[in-house]
């Protein structure tokens, strides 16, 4: 991985760093939806349910075992957040 702090060092875009950005992204989008819907007067378990459905098809659908775990990692971010919130 290059070293961020280092402006001459070559940032490296592998599928792996990809993956991570696309999933991070994901779940940032995923996060101001969920808040809009709350401030929009949708019921929190609502909100939550909608979050748990997505997670059981990822568990089916995302084929990568990493990306499956990264995506169910920061989908957990989010859920805590938003039944938090």
């Amino acid at each position: 991985m290059a070293n961020r702090s280092d402006p001459g060092s070559a940032l490296v875009d592998d599928d792996a760093a990809f993956a991570e950005g696309a999933i991070t992204l994901w779940a940032n989008l995923l996060t101001l939806i969920g808040t809009h819907l709350r401030e929009s007067g949708t019921p929190r378990q609502a909100v939550l349910d909608m979050l748990t459905m997505l997670h059981e098809t990822n568990e089916e659908t995302i084929r990568s075992p990493r990306a499956r775990a990264v995506a169910s990692r920061h989908l957990m971010s989010v859920y805590r957040a938003l039944g938090e919130a």
